[in-house]
C-alpha cells in the first residue's frame, strides 16, 4: 500500500510542477486525456484513486487524516462524475479545460506539488 501512496504522490509532483512551469501545454495534454464527452467513465480515476487514499491511511498512521480527508474528497469527486448530469460535468470539464486564466491552473498546480511533497514526507 506504502508503493501506491507514493506513486500517488510522484505523481502529483510531477503534474504540479508540468502545470505550473509549462502551464498551457500541460493544459493542453490534459485536455486530449480527460475531456472526453463520457464523464461517467472519467468518475473511474478519481474514485479508484480515492478508495486507495482511504485504505492507504490506516496502514499510515502519521498521516491518517491528510490521505483520509483527500481520500474521501477524491471518492465524492468520483461519485460526482458518476452521478451528476452530464451536461453538468461536461461544462466543468470544459470550463477547466477552456476557460479557466492560466493564474487558476497554476494556483491549483502549486496545491497539487505542496499536497505531492507533504504527502512524500510522511511517507519518508
Amino acid at each position: 500500500m506504502k508503493i501506491a501512496l507514493y506513486i500517488i504522490a510522484i505523481l502529483w509532483v510531477i503534474s504540479g510542477t508540468f502545470l505550473i512551469i509549462y502551464t498551457e501545454s500541460t493544459r493542453k495534454f490534459l485536455k486530449k486525456v480527460f475531456l472526453t464527452a463520457n464523464t461517467k467513465l472519467l468518475s473511474l480515476l478519481p474514485f479508484v484513486v480515492g478508495l486507495v487514499l482511504v485504505v492507504g491511511a490506516f496502514f499510515n498512521r502519521g498521516m491518517f487524516w491528510l490521505a483520509f480527508i483527500i481520500g474521501l474528497l477524491a471518492v465524492f469527486k468520483g461519485v460526482y462524475f458518476l452521478m451528476a448530469p452530464q451536461q453538468q460535468a461536461k461544462a466543468l470539464l470544459e470550463w477547466w479545460f477552456m476557460s479557466a486564466s492560466p493564474r487558476t491552473i497554476r494556483f491549483f498546480g502549486l496545491i497539487t506539488f505542496f499536497i505531492g511533497v507533504t504527502f512524500l514526507s510522511y511517507l519518508g
